[in-house]
């Protein structure tokens, strides 16, 4: 059994035209044209002798595509471009090229242009306004009669993609906006170069009508996927830290397309795995990619906070190890790596340039303070054996923790002094754990009250009281701030920030057609102080 596919364009207020006789209508489309990517005004004919009299002179419209089509073959590119190896294209009959050629057909009182015979068809601008049509029919493969009714899924009227907004960076310390992101420098004075961080929102989540604010259209993952590529590729980062990265996207999509721009990347995924309808077991995780032409990794590490509790619940009373493996053992991770930048002939050979960039996704659940806390004082713990190694360090992530919260004030304080209690501590965990550490870390938008001059509106997007931005997440049923960047203040220094989002433009919520997360981008540049090669570095923990 094969699927067969048909796309067909409302014709009522469309005309289409023969290529070789522009004053007549077209009633056949060249199939072949349109897998070969040729311009689609190119495979129009007014009539089946039409479309045979100027084969001739069509084909070579095939050979010129075949030659120069740059990208990566799709499966029907591929069999066309096998089929036509030997170099020639060869005859074909009126038999062989009409049947599905035909352009124009009716249905139910409409009439519909033929546009496409595969899976998926990308609307043109010429499309937008118009109905489409999608028939679909399971066919025996070898006698390709139909097994099945068709299935008909007929459109919306197409729309064009929202007007991009573009965010700025902002230059630290002079309090100058600029449209080109990216800056960086290497020298004996330190090395600058930028950080994303951003929970993409994956897609195994937005089931069950939670975002019904939001056009289905823009909720579905082949729509967010190419708005989330263009918006995370137009930060031009040097380092992106993603959380919520669904496996099968990361490894089929995010991975190869990121690839294509110069990164390297890991990937540590969730153990939990979710079965889909397509009969597949998929998960989600931290993503990190790094530019390959920057930097080099020299040690990686993660953390499966599922595990790292285990030891705890095996430690507990007898009566609460049921509880405490329910309550604790949550699949949560943190991807870490040491980074160490690349020389080239602007690099003083004298220094050298390492950086920890910590990318992590703690436990949502509002109801569970104690494995929040437990899970960023694990994190913690690990960050400080790498510390000893004199690397600076950054944590990027979604913490699901607002500002002053326990895990927000452990890092950004150093210590807390949280009192068990039986909503908040019913493990008793509190008196196991380190609540302090020596890092010197703050977090990287806190450097918005340093600047001269800030325009009122971009102060107004931080709250005054904790120095955090207003909002990091935004949907219809909550707002605020659940992400961070944070540094090792000693070592690194903020040279500028992306810019905030505003609730005015926000709508709603969040997903959008605009955005297409329900968490916004936050970014950062830094300047790295070097490290005299003259003093060897510290060894690295083999783990953490």
């Amino acid at each position: 059994m094969t699927l067969k596919w048909r796309w067909f364009l409302n014709s009522r207020y469309r005309e289409v035209v023969c290529s070789v006789h522009p004053s007549k209508l077209a009633t056949v489309q060249c199939m072949s044209c349109v897998k070969l990517e040729v311009p689609v005004d190119q495979s129009y004919h007014c009539s089946s002798q039409c479309f045979l009299d100027a084969w001739q002179m069509h084909v070579k419209l095939h050979s010129h595509a075949v030659k120069t089509e740059k990208q990566t073959a799709t499966g029907g590119q591929q069999e066309l471009r096998m089929l036509r190896s030997c170099g020639s294209w060869p005859d074909f009959s009126a038999d062989q090229l009409f049947g599905e050629n035909t352009l124009v057909v009716e249905r139910e009182g409409k009439v519909w242009i033929k546009v496409g015979s595969s899976k998926t068809y990308k609307p043109s601008k010429e499309d937008v306004g118009f109905t489409l049509r999608l028939e679909c029919v399971a066919v025996d493969y070898f006698e390709g009669t139909q097994l099945a009714p068709i299935n008909i899924i007929v459109t919306d009227p197409v729309i064009t993609f929202p007007p991009r907004c573009p965010r700025c960076m902002i230059e630290v310390g002079s309090y100058m906006k600029s449209h080109n992101i990216h800056f960086k420098s290497q020298t004996s004075d330190g090395l600058t170069f930028s950080v994303l961080s951003y929970n993409i929102l994956a897609d195994m989540y937005t089931g069950m009508g939670k975002y019904s604010y939001c056009p289905s259209w823009a909720v579905v993952w082949e729509y967010r996927k190419q708005n989330l590529l263009q918006e995370i590729i137009g930060y031009d980062a040097d380092i992106i830290c993603l959380q919520e990265v669904q496996s099968d996207h990361f490894e089929g999509y995010l991975q190869p397309e990121l690839m294509k721009c110069g990164y390297s990347v890991m990937y540590k995924r969730k153990r939990t795995e979710l079965y889909t309808s397509s009969r597949h077991y998929i998960s989600e995780g931290c993503a990190t990619f790094y530019r390959h032409d920057l930097f080099k990794e020299i040690m990686k590490y993660e953390l499966e906070f599922d595990q790292r509790a285990q030891l705890v619940v095996e430690d507990l009373k007898p009566e609460l190890k049921h509880v405490g493996r329910i309550r604790l053992m949550k699949d949560n991770v943190a991807l870490i790596v040491i980074l160490e930048a690349i020389r080239d002939g602007s690099t003083n050979d004298d220094f050298q340039f390492r950086i920890c960039v910590a990318n992590t996704h703690t436990h949502a659940n509002t109801e569970l303070p104690d494995v929040k806390l437990y899970q960023v004082a694990n994190l913690v713990r690990g960050l400080e054996k790498i510390a000893q190694s004199k690397i600076p360090l950054l944590i990027c992530g979604d913490l699901n923790s607002p500002p002053e919260s326990d895990p927000h004030m452990l890092l950004v304080r150093g210590r807390i002094n949280s009192v068990s209690g039986e909503r908040t501590d019913p493990l008793g965990i509190y008196q196991i754990l380190k609540l302090e550490h020596s890092l010197a870390l703050v977090s990287a938008y806190a450097s918005f009250f340093h600047l001269r001059g800030i325009d009122e509106k971009q102060f107004n997007r931080m709250n005054l009281e904790n120095h955090e931005p207003l909002f990091t997440y935004f949907t219809s049923g909550f707002a605020g701030t659940l992400d961070y960047i944070l540094y090792t203040a000693d070592s690194l220094r903020v040279e500028g920030l992306l810019e905030l989002l505003d609730f005015e433009s926000m709508g709603v919520g969040l997903p959008s057609p605009l955005w297409s997360s329900d968490h916004i981008a936050l970014m950062a540049s830094f300047r790295l102080k070097p490290h005299s090669t003259s003093e060897s570095w510290p060894a690295l923990p083999q783990e953490i």
